[in-house]
């Protein structure tokens, strides 16, 4: 692997920690690589408008959102009223997701002009105030005015088309009135303004804690909404509930638990005790199967005086002792002790989540249910923990790009492409799709101060809606107010700034109306669950993690075959070798080409390099690097002249190609900066953050459309709307520019 690739795995941060409180992006100095400017760079400024235009999607959306019915899962794809369908959106989170009505009515008519038809309720029950809609005594109990916000909110949502997912919390914080839920809260600590944060890991141990969680969602189905004169489970609109946000029993989180609360450590021991007696009988029959040095091995860590007899032996452990270079080196002496307790939490895991299955499903609620969103390391571990997400129902998980880099000085940040390596960065996320389960990625964004934006809405869409068969996505925000971001940095995630969210009128076409097709060929790697005790995995799983931010490959499947095929892991019913995955009949002229020959990827050579295309009946795209290649791509060649962008000609109607439809929308879009903002784009620091408005990288790009008729190219504004400009076409060419027309935005009318 050549070094540039090398840095992708262990170069990626999640959080930006110089980021302040108001901190904005800024407009850099630029290198002398580049061909403009930054005088060339336009300020954008929408209105905001819902009003459709050209760009408009409103029209795609199903209204009210579940008028034909609830979504429901067959085998591996969601399905409604008979037909396949993909969910498009973005998160609301914290109190968001309860706005003030006036700002509710913004954002339902919004989101559907941008292909949005799902939105995320996240942490929507996480506390109180900006926290979201708990009351101030209870996790379990709502402040009537936050839920009546809620309510209305959902039915607006509701009412425009958009389905709902509820993920209500991230972790279990406790109220000063729920110590009569749980008789040993103090032991979790103290409560910091009006919550106490029971921390990682807990709910796997503790039953009350369960409870509370349970009782929570429970609560929440059985509410009555005043708005849709329905409860949240007998509502279609609610497309799915998720159980628990990032976290596993098999994660960090439950030996600092087993350390901290003597109750769960007592009660976790003697359960994990009594269960390890069941195999092997007595305390001598254990010592035989671990051998003598595995008793008292976490003597460091605080578990000292093990016997089975006093049942204190505790399931202590974390993913880096689970690792399969640690059981075979630094952790070997304890090689079974571990096994064992990967086992016993894999099953208590499953316990708590069948019973929460069971609760949810009491309510009447009939949609889709998910675990949780969250990996357990690698190898032995991880698919334990995949495992039992995929006995709840569909898979769901996170990922990021970009962010401060680990070690480098203060002010520097990762500003490298996920073009350059195929596969690579948020996109082998996909390397957890489990065959005959849909697959979701419910939280993904390039963290700013990341200025390639745009690629990552064109990659997912693509390649994992696309190519992979995902059917759900949510990028990850904490709010927006209805409209565009008018200045970059407030948070390091935001999905409507506009080098992000000015893609969706291209790329949610795309996804909605499935324009690439799914790949027949499937890379499987096969996973046997009980031989995982054993220690049989049958490849070599990698995974590396900094945070959020995190990179999957495997020897025998790489990362990189998600740009050709579908990959999925496959539980089976014993054990086998998985076999060996071959990239090389898919590179072809320096590209990786998909098995649908749809996309061609063609890698970088460094961290900002690299390209693919899309070539499909209603939809061809030029995004990355790929300044001065023509790429013929059926009838439309695509020559861009800038150094980078997402370039798109896509047909305009739900129902029609290329070839059929009278109107052709155009999507050019690089990067976004703020007014005032400086870099030093070789050190890849930011030197000021600057402040709005946001300019916009002009695109110039060169365009072939062979197709009869007397064309029309109409320069449309910042909202999609015919701005009454047109540009000279010749032979069906025509050049588009920024630095001139000042859009991201065209149509073609024939």
């Amino acid at each position: 692997m050549q070094s540039h690739k090398r840095r992708f795995v262990i170069g990626k941060r999640y959080r930006i920690f110089l980021f302040v409180a108001g901190v904005l992006l800024s407009e850099a100095s630029l290198s002398p690589s580049w061909p403009q400017e930054m005088s060339d760079w336009y300020r954008f400024a929408p209105r905001n408008t819902a009003e459709p235009g050209e760009i408009g999607m409103q029209d795609w959306l199903d209204k009210p959102a579940g008028l034909h019915g609830r979504i429901v899962r067959r085998g591996d794809k969601l399905f409604c009223a008979g037909r396949a369908i993909k969910l498009w959106g973005l998160n609301n989170t914290y109190s968001a997701c309860a706005p003030a009505k006036d700002l509710a009515d913004k954002r339902a008519a919004f989101y559907p002009k941008y292909g949005i038809n799902s939105v995320r309720l996240h942490k929507y029950a996480d506390g109180t105030g900006w926290a979201g809609i708990q009351s101030v005594e209870s996790f379990v109990e709502f402040d009537a005015n936050a839920l009546d916000r809620m309510d209305y909110y959902v039915a607006r949502l509701k009412e425009n088309g958009i389905y709902v997912k509820l993920s209500s919390t991230f972790g279990v914080k406790l109220g000063p009135g729920d110590g009569q839920y749980v008789p040993y809260m103090s032991e979790f600590g103290q409560i910091r303004g009006n919550r106490l944060r029971t921390g990682h890991g807990s709910i796997y141990l503790s039953r009350e804690l369960q409870d509370l969680q349970i009782q929570q969602i429970v609560n929440i189905l059985e509410h009555a909404n005043p708005y849709t004169q329905l409860t949240y489970a007998q509502d279609p609109a609610v497309a799915v509930v998720e159980l628990f946000n990032e976290d596993s029993a098999l994660w960090f989180g439950v030996m600092p638990i087993l350390q901290k609360v003597p109750t769960l450590r007592e009660r976790t021991a003697t359960r994990f005790s009594d269960w390890l007696k069941a195999g092997y009988g007595s305390h001598e029959g254990l010592v035989k199967a671990w051998g003598s040095a595995a008793i008292d091995s976490f003597e460091n860590e605080g578990f000292a005086g093990e016997h089975l007899d006093e049942r204190n032996i505790a399931p202590a452990g974390n993913p880096w002792f689970y690792d399969p270079t640690q059981l075979a080196g630094s952790q070997a002496h304890k090689k079974q002790r571990l096994f064992d307790t990967m086992l016993f939490l894999y099953e208590i895991q499953n316990e708590f989540y069948d019973r929460y299955v069971q609760a949810i499903r009491a309510t009447g609620y009939e949609g889709e249910i998910l675990g949780s969103n969250w990996q357990a390391g690698r190898a032995f571990s991880h698919y334990y923990n995949l495992h039992s997400d995929f006995r709840v129902g569909l898979i769901d998980r996170h990922n990021y790009f970009g962010g401060a880099r680990r070690g480098l000085k203060p002010g520097t940040f990762d500003n490298a492409s996920m073009l350059c390596a195929a596969g690579s960065a948020m996109l082998s996320a996909g390397m957890q799709q489990v065959s005959d389960r849909p697959f979701m990625l419910s939280e993904w964004i390039h963290v700013v101060p990341n200025e390639w934006g745009a690629e990552g809405p064109a990659i997912i869409g693509a390649y994992g809606m696309g190519l992979n068969g995902w059917d759900v996505s949510y990028m990850f925000q904490n709010s927006d107010v209805g409209g565009f971001s008018d200045k970059l940095g407030g948070h390091p995630w935001e999905v409507t700034a506009p080098q992000v969210l000015g893609v969706f009128p291209a790329v949610a076409r795309q996804v909605l109306r499935g324009d690439i097709a799914e790949s027949d060929v499937l890379a499987r790697r096969l996973v046997h669950v009980p031989s995982l005790h054993e220690g049989q995995l049958g490849f070599e799983d990698r995974a590396v993690q900094q945070n959020d931010v995190k990179t999957f490959d495997s020897d025998r499947v790489p990362a990189g075959t998600l740009a050709v095929a579908r990959c999925v892991v496959e539980f089976t019913e014993r054990y086998q070798d998985t076999p060996v995955f071959d990239l090389e009949p898919y590179r072809s002229n320096g590209a990786l080409v998909s098995s649908t020959d749809q996309l061609c990827w063609y890698e970088g050579q460094s961290e900002l390099n690299g390209y693919f295309t899309m070539d499909t009946d209603a939809t061809k795209a030029v995004v990355g690097f790929a300044r001065d290649k023509a790429c013929t791509l059926g009838d439309v060649t695509i020559k861009p002249k800038c150094r980078f962008a997402a370039i798109y000609v896509t047909a305009a109607e739900r129902n029609k190609d290329i070839g059929t439809s009278t109107k052709l929308l155009i999507v050019a879009v690089a990067r976004a900066r703020n007014t005032g903002q400086q870099f030093n784009e070789a050190e890849d620091e930011l030197l000021q953050p600057g402040a709005g408005p946001v300019l916009m990288e002009p695109v110039e790009a060169e365009i072939t459309i062979r197709k009869p008729g007397n064309p029309q190219v109409i320069v449309l504004d910042h909202d999609g709307l015919p701005t009454g400009r047109g540009i000279p076409v010749a032979d069906g060419t025509f050049t588009i520019d920024g630095a001139r027309d000042k859009t991201p935005y065209y149509v073609v009318r024939y």
